[in-house]
């Protein structure tokens, strides 16, 4: 029999945020510790229980907004039926309702624009943590020390390079690279070697992916992982390790 993998509220809360409101990852391994778990605790499955009924009610609130298809022939008939001294006044008042019926659907349409967004990336992060758990060290497509060779490397495979590095970062030994694919996108991951031992991994992709949507540059754990997020030069950079913060902060 499979061991029960063990999981924190905390974890469960991260992996379930990117969870899809029609279900469609109930049965993806990514989600299924986190779902065992919400069955296990009462607090959490109340909060998961609240998640999902207000990501349903978004869901359900954007397929069924459309201006009305009456509209524009009721502020026609409204001018036209008033009379000549009410016109000027009506008119005004028909277009700003035109108008607040529209921009409604416009500011709703941003907002879940920015509710996906977000998700998207709680996915992307959920993913790579995934990767990095699933094996002792990442198969990487080139092993070597050199920091140069791992970003030509990248750039012959045309995927997204770390577009800013800084010293400290820079004087460290590489352990290599790899290229990816998320969602359809090409991105890629360089392994650094801490002075700890510990390996220090960045994600690079297209910041485009992800459209506008502000990213917490804070640390946040993980089943024994940090990670942070960093929007630079139109990119995305991931810094996940699982060595201490103080270590890591010292070097990005």
């Amino acid at each position: 029999m499979k061991p029960r993998t063990e999981i924190s509220n905390e974890s469960a809360k991260f992996v379930l945020n990117a969870y899809r409101p029609n279900g469609a990852d109930a049965q993806d391994p990514v989600f299924r510790a986190a779902l065992e778990q919400a069955t296990r605790d009462p607090e959490l499955a109340a909060w998961f229980k609240e998640q999902r009924s207000f990501d349903s009610l978004i869901v359900a609130k954007l397929a069924e907004f459309q201006p009305p298809a009456t509209l524009y022939s009721a502020i026609l008939a409204g001018i036209a039926n008033r009379s000549p001294d009410l016109r000027f006044t009506i008119r005004p008042l028909l277009a700003l309702a035109a108008v607040l019926v529209v921009s409604g659907g416009i500011l709703f349409s941003l907002l879940m624009e920015g509710v996906s967004s977000s998700k998207m990336i709680e996915q992307y992060q959920t993913a790579n943590l995934t990767m990095l758990n699933s094996a002792p060290a990442p198969d990487l497509d080139l092993v070597t020390a050199n920091f140069s060779r791992t970003q030509q490397y990248l750039a012959e495979m045309k995927a997204p390079c770390i577009p800013f590095l800084p010293e400290a970062l820079r004087n460290l030994p590489t352990v290599g690279c790899k290229t990816l694919h998320w969602n359809g996108q090409k991105f890629s991951l360089t392994c650094f070697r801490l002075p700890s031992g510990e390996l220090l991994h960045v994600f690079v992709i297209d910041n485009r992916v992800f459209h506008s949507i502000n990213v917490e540059d804070q640390f946040k754990e993980m089943a024994g992982w940090h990670f942070k997020c960093e929007r630079i030069a139109g990119m995305l950079v991931m810094f996940v390790s699982r060595a201490s913060v103080a270590e890591i902060g010292k070097y990005i």
